[in-house]
């Protein structure tokens, strides 16, 4: 048997589930049921007849090590690499060869389910998050589309990227990055902000330039260009955020809510300049995001998924009784 320190190439090809039943199974066995522990009944769907598979075959003897599949509706999923094998590419081999049928017969764009342990990969792939995380087989996903062009690829340097000019989504790992394009996208904002955070993230908002880009926009406009929900305004107050002084001296200008209890296992994060640009975590506590300068339909996205949350918070009492 083949080990993954062979320096045979690994090939992907176009299966055919009929002759190549026994091999995708056995991979999709080995990942899916026993390893994650998804019950057979659910794996095997009923859609595999119906699927463009690929299958990764490695070592002399073309040993089954990887698959994937595309359904007529767009979806690319099973997704899957046995484990002596991940690490060598395999995946992306795999995703890049389904995209390319894609785009070539697949009706729709292409989407997927993936598990929230993937989101790494496939944001640096050019998929979006959608919606929020829900699960498949007890194991949270997160719904991504591919939007726009690959991330990086094209488009300027993050340095000089112009809100509502520079189109093209970008990955962004760590909270260096995260914070530098927070500054920069409320430095370009010239109408409004919407920001969803669980206690006004210090390490990303904490920062004077942002607050001077928050201080700028508030004193241009009178029709409350910035709107601020957290889940945790105690968290706020007792870190003594930055932003603090400047929500109190401009309390018409700018507004913080506490999002209401039922939201409360919302996982996301996200922040909206001038619908225009945006920056999302799919999950909150990690600092992993993908932002865009220029996605009209994506940040009014967001923007309608904040006012109904908007509309149902609450002024803070942590923060009034710092007004008193």
């Amino acid at each position: 048997m083949s080990s993954p320190t062979d320096t045979t190439a690994v090939r992907v090809r176009r299966a055919d589930w009929a002759l190549d039943r026994d091999a995708l199974r056995a991979v999709r066995l080995s990942v899916f049921v026993r390893e994650q522990g998804v019950p057979e009944d659910l794996e095997w769907d009923g859609a595999d007849a119906d699927a463009v598979h690929l299958i990764a075959l490695a070592g002399p003897d073309d040993e089954p090590v990887g698959t994937a599949r595309l359904l007529p509706t767009g979806q690319i999923g099973r997704m899957a690499v046995l484990p002596q094998w991940r690490g060598r590419g395999i995946g992306t081999l795999l995703l890049r060869e389904l995209l390319r049928i894609a785009r070539r017969a697949a009706p729709e764009p292409p989407f997927l389910h993936a598990q929230v342990s993937a989101l790494p990969f496939y944001l640096r792939a050019g998929f979006v998050p959608v919606g929020e995380v829900f699960e498949e087989a007890g194991i949270p996903h997160q719904r991504m589309e591919l939007e726009g062009p690959r991330p990086d690829s094209e488009g300027p340097p993050l340095g000089e990227r112009r809100l509502g000019r520079d189109a093209g989504p970008l990955v962004l790992d760590g909270h260096e990055d995260i914070r530098a394009t927070g500054i920069q996208m409320a430095t370009q904002a010239n109408r409004a902000l919407w920001l969803l955070t669980r206690d006004l993230d210090p390490v990303l908002y904490d920062d004077h330039s942002f607050v001077d880009a928050v201080r700028r926009l508030a004193v241009q406009h009178r029709d409350l260009p910035v709107r601020i929900l957290v889940f945790d305004a105690a968290a706020v107050v007792q870190h003594g955020h930055r932003l603090l002084p400047l929500i109190h001296h401009l309390t018409s200008r700018i507004a913080v809510r506490c999002v209401p209890e039922t939201q409360n296992g919302r996982p996301d994060a996200f922040l909206v300049a001038d619908e225009a640009g945006y920056i999302l975590r799919p999950q909150a506590d990690v600092y992993l995001a993908t932002a865009d300068f220029n996605a009209p339909a994506a940040a009014r996205r967001l923007r309608a998924e904040f006012l109904p949350l908007w509309e149902e918070a609450q002024p803070s009492p942590e923060l009034r009784r710092l007004h008193l």
